[in-house]
């Protein structure tokens, strides 16, 4: 059959491979044969000359080494120089093994400890900014519009309100747990508090009750009626399932302790996604003696007070900044602020405002920012003394004046603004500002303290209380170090080159610096 007579392709290829085998074969007639030349006039590939065609003298008798077999092997390795070249080699890797783990241990032993963190919660690590609706925004709708301006102020908690309605200024007719119509719905409630969520913005209700007059709770009588206490607990059940991430709660001077400390628990149970809720009191007590015997004896979460009112007077006491530090020794954690919505701080002490939002941020503890704060905002002649306000005061926020600040711009209010960002960010990003503790440093006419933190960097506030320059104003602490750098100005931005000298500081009147410089053991 054709089949049989003629050759497949396959058999063809194997047939070639093989012919190009052949030459490699001992002994046969083609081995001696001399290749022929290929096309370049080399030799053809698999071609291997023997050592006598290479010229190599092999000699007789000689014999090949073909490497020791296994058995060798095997007893060649256990003569006694092989076994003792093993027993030294693994002694040493032992020996290095176990000093490298030593050197380990003791690098681990002697090196510095570094400073747990403490707890904090979220009301502690940022600030929080008073903003009632109808002055802020006009309604809910709007504030959750303007939510992103709050944001950028590093802030963690917004004080909203008061929401619920209020028009004789008797008790009987305040209805706590209800919400004004004009603000809005509880549909557009809902929606606020879900937006600040995403920015991370936690919202605390203002549940003050008698907020359009003289006592914010009507007086002691109706303060201490179990009646109206229980109203106010079921006021703050109702807006805790609504959303709310705490109170705040006004002229907690004419409350119980005990009150207090239940309305207290019952805002710390009712924690349903993790993320802790406070209950914050604010008190109108003027003086200090007060004002520290009721942060001894509180039983809210965080207080907010007067505490900086005495920036205000002239002169100032030369023992300003031990005399803040001493508000912080009690156990109650401390709000700081000056003014409120209804008397802000630019209108207070307009030279001041930005020694005193450089205080706020920088002072151990949380600051608060009443609305327009931030840009300088101050009451028009209808507003009245915190306390006593009425339906109409509160001035509205100034959002085309914010909203035509550009970058460069270098009116009042743009300063203080970029103030106010840089301070937050500053806060949130040192961890000497937001868990440091505070040491009073001597600075003569001036005031200064340090703010520090383990082994993070430093920083130092020193503050010209005065309405006259300190030309040459010499910090000499075993805690300072000769120079420092300048991270702000409440007068004037950085100069190019920012390091200082410590013992030559130039402030003008009413100035705050804020400096840093690294940590040395």
């Amino acid at each position: 059959m054709e089949a049989d007579t003629e050759s497949s392709p396959r058999d063809l290829e194997l047939s070639a491979l093989e012919a190009e085998k052949e030459p490699m074969a001992a002994g046969g007639e083609d081995a001696a044969a001399p290749p022929e030349p290929g096309p370049s006039g080399g030799e053809k590939n698999g071609l291997v000359k023997l050592p006598e065609e290479l010229g190599i003298p092999i000699e007789s008798g000689g014999s090949k080494f073909t490497g020791l077999g296994k058995e060798e092997l095997l007893r060649a390795a256990g003569t006694p120089p092989w076994a003792k070249a093993r027993a030294i080699l693994l002694l040493l890797f032992w020996l290095g093994w176990l000093g490298m783990l030593g050197a380990a241990a003791a690098i681990v032993a002697r090196a510095p400890r570094c400073r747990p963190l403490p707890p904090r919660s979220w009301w502690e690590l940022g600030a929080l900014y008073r903003a009632p609706p109808a002055a802020f925004a006009g309604d809910l709708k709007g504030v959750a519009e303007r939510l992103e301006h709050v944001a950028g102020l590093q802030v963690k908690g917004l004080v909203l309100g008061p929401l619920h309605p209020q028009s004789s200024g008797l008790p009987q007719d305040t209805p706590l747990e209800q919400l004004d119509p004009d603000l809005g719905s509880l549909v557009d409630l809902n929606h606020l508090l879900q937006a600040a969520k995403k920015k991370g913005i936690q919202v605390i209700l203002d549940l003050t009750p008698n907020y359009l007059g003289g006592s914010a709770w009507f007086g002691p009588a109706v303060a201490e009626d179990p009646g109206f206490q229980d109203k106010v607990k079921r006021a703050m059940s109702l807006w805790l399932e609504r959303g709310f991430s705490g109170f705040f709660l006004d002229g907690i001077e004419e409350l119980k302790p005990s009150v207090l400390a239940e309305w207290r628990n019952l805002t710390e149970q009712n924690s349903p996604e993790g993320i802790p809720r406070v209950l914050i009191g604010g008190t109108r007590l003027p003086d200090p003696p007060s004002l520290l015997a009721l942060l001894n004896s509180s039983a809210v979460g965080l207080m907010l007070g007067p505490f900086l009112e005495p920036l205000l007077a002239e002169p100032l006491s030369p023992t300003l900044v031990p005399q803040l530090m001493e508000f912080l020794g009690p156990k109650t954690p401390l709000a700081w602020s000056v003014g409120s919505p209804w008397q802000h701080l630019t209108g207070m002490s307009p030279l001041r405002a930005p020694q005193l939002l450089l205080l706020l941020w920088t002072l151990p503890g949380t600051p608060v920012l009443s609305y327009g704060d931030e840009v300088g905002l101050t009451d028009d002649e209808q507003g009245g003394v915190p306390g006593t306000p009425k339906p109409g005061q509160l001035t509205p926020m100034p959002w085309p004046l914010i909203e035509g600040i550009q970058k460069g711009d270098n009116s009042t209010e743009a300063r203080l603004l970029e103030l106010c960002r840089r301070l937050g960010a500053l806060r949130v990003q040192e961890r000497s500002l937001s868990l440091g503790d505070a040491e009073d440093i001597s600075a003569g006419s001036a005031a200064a303290f340090l703010r520090s933190w383990d082994k993070s960097k430093r920083f130092l506030v020193v503050l010209n209380p005065g309405d006259q320059p300190l030309p040459k104003l010499a910090l000499q602490d075993p805690r300072l170090p000769p120079q420092a750098t300048l991270q702000l100005s409440t007068h004037h931005p950085p100069p190019a080159d920012a390091h200082v000298d410590l013992g030559a500081l130039k402030l003008r009147p009413y100035e705050g610096l804020l400096l840093s410089f690294p940590y040395t053991p």
